[in-house]
């Protein structure tokens, strides 16, 4: 069974029982506040922005939190609801839809769950503090620097949900000018979450404030300064004084130049608070979704939108587990080099007093298999080629947990090779499949399925190549031809075709071309059986017909003008293909 499939297969029973013992790791917040920079490698934030990285080092900051997008507003939106809602740009976690975003906007609002949902469904107050937003234009659809300013709507992530837009529960009026950050605190009205969004002059993203061209260092630089400036007051308030319990995390939306290239998407991101564990340096991996899924707790909301459903929550920060349950994991050893699906067998001891209460596994911070109610596990998890994290861990009747992370590598998997037909091709159907495939080492292929559209055609066991012939409907589809060999791993090659039961080939005249009339059209088609007859249509009216099987050669008389040709035959299934094409008549 897929990853994914074990995320989905997940009882809601269980994921109800585990919640609150979940969420306890993260101490409750009174106040939240996220503030997020711009296109940003790691080592450049520990080189240029001293003040960021000085609260890093005195609180706690990750070291292998990864970006997940290429694409600034992608990641503004998978902090605030677990997705990039783009099918192209991202695999949509359960839950989430396709509303054609990208790295600068969204073709529609997104109805999806998100955090400003669940705040307003749990009466949470909040804000998003948004620099150069008055002057904008001062609306949640003023878009990119309006009015010769560096607001940027695509870092406001706020401004793309349906219930902001559609000033759900006055949502649009929690949408405000930076300049309202200093009254509200003045006035002790501050909200319990907070977003502060600088603009582009004060975000790394673009220069500072007077200079058309700059340095990286100088971007950051006016970056590292906004956040003194602003962060400082709001640290010197009691939530953030010892016995107060705020957070705040700084984070950045991608590693740099906008796309992640060349810096593998790390990125810093600083984890502030009185709760937090002094000089944490946490390694484990992390993505937006975890700090998503970590404020949420910290907000006592227990709905998680998207992958924060699934990632586990950023509680290095906040507990030191003195007594926790110790677990054990006696299959696979850490650093294993092994073939998937993974087998994972664990034990674990509960604290004094108390039962082992349920288990997680967690890949690559994404939890995909859990148990409840056992004292040891045994769990089979698919995993892709490459290196993964993986973390077992269980909790106790205390509430407290006990984990062990190991580094596992799974073997490289068959290679598939598909001869016939090619990727992108007009084929008749049946459609021949011939296909061939090279097992991983010393192992054999054991198994070969053919998937039509995503539903099962072929399956034949036993063999290194295939040789076979698959019935579609006319139109597009898509074939995945899939191997597996001893290993239980498996490969696959997916092709898009264009499938015709009849094959229409117009030779005479091109399309797009310029004809006096009458237009001379010559045609043939082809087909696995006999094709019985042709129709020529021009502006979707029947102009000829042929009724047997014979290559087309006709004039067709037609006025001045542009027409659409359409030339189709069918054959003796009653199957049929055609070809369109566009002429000029002169």
């Amino acid at each position: 069974m897929s990853l994914k499939k074990w995320g989905r297969c997940v009882s809601a029973v269980l994921f109800a029982l585990l919640a609150v013992t979940a969420v306890a790791q993260i101490p409750s917040s009174q106040r939240v506040i996220l503030v997020i920079d711009e296109n940003t490698k790691y080592s450049d934030v520990l080189a240029d922005m001293p003040w960021l990285v000085s609260q890093g080092n005195a609180y706690g900051y990750a070291s292998n939190y990864l970006s997940d997008n290429g694409g600034s507003l992608m990641d503004y939106l998978w902090l605030a609801s677990g997705s990039c809602h783009s099918a192209v740009n991202c695999t949509l976690p359960p839950g989430t839809h396709d509303f054609g975003c990208n790295g600068n906007d969204c073709t529609s609002p997104i109805t999806d769950d998100s955090i400003f949902r669940e705040m307003n469904n749990a009466g949470i107050s909040w804000k998003v503090y948004a620099q150069s937003y008055a002057a904008a234009g001062g609306t949640v659809t003023t878009p990119d620097r309006a009015n010769g300013t560096s607001y940027y709507r695509r870092h406001n992530g706020a401004t793309w949900y349906s219930d902001i837009l559609s000033n759900i529960d006055n949502s649009a009026d929690n949408v405000v000018d930076l300049s309202q950050l200093s009254a509200d605190q003045a006035n002790g009205t501050l909200p319990r979450y907070m977003i502060i969004a600088p603009d582009g002059n004060h975000d790394a993203h673009d220069c500072p404030v007077g200079m058309n061209t700059c340095t990286e260092a100088q971007k950051l630089s006016a970056a590292d300064a906004f956040l003194s400036s602003t962060l400082t007051p709001l640290l010197a308030t009691p939530d953030f004084q010892p016995g107060g319990d705020g957070m705040l995390i700084i984070t950045f939306d991608e590693c740099g130049g906008g796309t992640d290239k060349g810096c593998g998407s790390s990125i810093y991101t600083a984890v502030i608070g009185p709760k937090v564990i002094p000089h944490t340096v946490s390694a484990v991996p992390y993505k937006h979704e975890n700090a998503l899924r970590t404020m949420l707790d910290a907000l006592q909301i227990t709905t998680y939108p998207g992958a924060s459903a699934t990632a586990i929550d950023m509680s290095d920060f906040f507990t030191t587990n003195k007594s926790k349950p110790q677990v054990t994991v006696t299959s696979p050893a850490n650093g294993a080099t092994v073939d998937s699906p993974v087998t994972i067998q664990a034990v674990a001891s509960p604290t004094a007093g108390h039962a082992i209460s349920g288990w997680y596994i967690y890949v690559d911070s994404v939890a995909v298999w859990n148990k409840s109610g056992v004292s040891s596990i045994n769990a089979s998890l698919s995993m892709t080629t490459g290196t993964h994290t993986v973390l077992v861990r269980a909790w106790d009747t205390s509430g407290a947990f006990g984990d062990q992370t190991l580094t596992l590598t799974i073997a490289t998997k068959p290679v598939v090779t598909v001869s016939t037909p090619t990727n992108g091709s007009n084929v008749i159907s049946p459609i021949n499949v011939q296909a061939s495939a090279t097992p991983t080492s010393g192992r054999s292929i054991s198994g070969w399925y053919v998937y039509v559209d995503g539903v099962a055609a072929f399956h034949q066991s036993g063999v290194s190549s295939i040789n076979t012939n698959i019935t579609a409907s006319s139109g597009q589809h898509t074939v995945l031809v899939r191997a597996w060999d001893t290993s239980g791993a498996f490969g696959d090659q997916s092709l898009s075709l264009d499938v015709q039961t009849v094959a229409v080939n117009i030779s005479t005249p091109a399309n797009g071309a310029i004809v006096t009339s009458p237009v001379n059209v010559q045609a043939t088609a082809s087909s696995s059986k006999k094709v019985t007859g042709w129709y020529i249509y021009v502006d979707s009216q029947a102009v000829y017909s042929q009724s047997n099987g014979d290559p087309i050669d006709t004039d067709i008389a037609l006025t001045s003008g542009t027409h659409t040709m359409l030339v189709r035959a069918w054959n003796s299934t009653g199957a049929f293909g055609d070809q369109t094409i566009t002429l000029i008549v002169q």
